[in-house]
């Protein structure tokens, strides 16, 4: 029985769950959780019973499941591949897959699954095996921070230590300038020997990613393509590996810092002029230091939300009030539109359009700013939107949830971030 389900597709176009003959699916009751045709859909709307719920399309997800098909019936047995033999099954005894002539001549009592369990299973295991690489490929990322935190760090440092030369330089005679230039040899010296193991530390993490990258990038490859002889032979080369440790190399302890004297009476240079000696390099984030250079005041009792168009132009809202305000920033700020609509969130796309969550709504809007006209851009209904963001690579990350109150979870409550393309899909 396992023999025969397991030669096919690992999909199937599935039929309406109405009527069950017509598989030309383009609609979902909520409600019912049910896939339903054209004809169905309008059959369903005018039953007394359900004439309130809600149908939803279905095309995008629709699209979406279909691009993950992985096909398992085309991969060709290399023990009878003269006869032309496909894989039909997969052996756990031998761990490897088999063909109708491999299981009647070996493999006939063995323990035998179908190709789309096993494949299915080790994808998972692929995914986690890439998930590991992204979490490597993190610690590269923080360690990049770091050396440029210590990269500038380091060079506000020795900046501090040329100038305390150059302040000791001017209290003294002409006949010690040589002593402080044998002394800036010395420092540069060893801000060289800074630099490169600076230098040394940015190739190394480099290598570290670059390596991670390769061989995270080989198993999306794997993940993205629909054959499932990559997915086995991919399996085959990395579960078996353990992913190494990153491993990265440290920065320097100690470097030379000025020590100058003031002691007139000594008259050996180095102990008049001052001399380098070894001191801590800066260690921890960098402090910033925010200063208010302006303030304004608005007609609104508070400022929920504001979007900087340009370096004159921004747009401001409050929650409770259903009006959005385009605003040019000078010396005062002046409104110069003002649209009705209660805003819960908004984003700039790449054409310098705004993209709108409203309150308590199911929809996304777009607002064109150069008109002011707004325009319906997507529903996720019978969910509602809250947060939206558009990414620097113009796609959109939408948060959504069910109705009712936000704080109050209950098994019906559906929280979730989509990511969508321009096209909603």
């Amino acid at each position: 029985m396992a023999f025969s389900q397991s030669i096919r597709r690992a999909q199937i176009p599935k039929p309406c769950e109405l009527c069950e003959t017509d598989t030309n699916i383009k609609w979902k009751c909520v409600q019912c959780n049910k896939l339903m045709c054209e004809k169905c859909k309008k059959i369903h709307l005018n039953v007394q019973t359900s004439i309130k719920h809600d149908i939803v399309d279905v095309k995008s997800s629709a699209k979406q499941e279909m691009e993950h098909i992985i096909i398992t019936d085309n991969i060709p047995c290399q023990i009878h591949k003269k006869k032309k033999k496909l894989h039909c099954m997969f052996c756990r005894t031998c761990d490897h897959l088999v063909c109708p002539e491999c299981i009647t001549a070996s493999h006939n009592k063995h323990d035998l699954d179908s190709i789309d369990t096993v494949c299915n299973g080790r994808r998972e295991k692929l995914k986690e095996l890439e998930f590991k690489f992204s979490e490597k490929l993190t610690l590269c990322e923080i360690e990049d921070s770091k050396v440029r935190d210590f990269k500038a760090k380091y060079a506000q440092f020795s900046a501090e230590f040329v100038q305390k030369i150059n302040q000791q330089e001017k209290f003294i005679l002409d006949e010690v300038r040589k002593y402080a230039k044998a002394l800036r040899e010395q420092l540069e010296s060893e801000k060289q020997r800074i630099e490169k193991s600076i230098t040394e530390k940015e190739k190394h993490t480099e290598e570290v990613k670059e390596a991670l990258l390769k061989k995270q990038g080989n198993i999306r490859e794997v993940l993205e393509s629909k054959q499932a002889a990559q997915v086995f032979s991919a399996y085959s080369e990395f579960s078996e590996k353990e992913i190494s440790d990153v491993s990265f190399k440290t920065f320097p302890d100690e470097t030379k810092d000025f020590n100058p004297t003031t002691n007139e009476n000594i008259k050996i240079i180095s102990n008049f002029f001052g001399s380098l000696h070894m001191t801590k390099l800066p260690k921890g984030s960098p402090q910033v230091n925010l200063v208010v250079t302006m303030s304004y005041t608005t007609d609104f009792n508070m400022v929920d939300r504001i979007l900087i168009q340009d370096d004159k132009t921004a747009w401001i809202c409050n929650d409770e009030i259903p009006t959005l305000h385009q605003i040019n920033i000078d010396d005062k700020i002046t409104t110069v539109k003002d649209i009705s609509v209660k805003i819960y969130d908004m984003s700039l796309t790449a054409n310098n359009d705004i993209l709108m969550s409203s309150v308590d709504s199911t929809d996304v809007s777009l607002l064109t700013t150069k008109t002011g006209e707004i325009k319906h851009f997507l529903s996720v209904s019978p969910l509602i939107t809250i947060g939206i963001h558009v990414t620097k690579h113009n796609e959109i990350i939408l948060g959504v949830k069910e109705r009712g109150d936000i704080y109050n979870l209950t098994d019906e409550s559906c929280r979730e971030v989509l990511i969508l393309g321009m096209d909603g899909e």
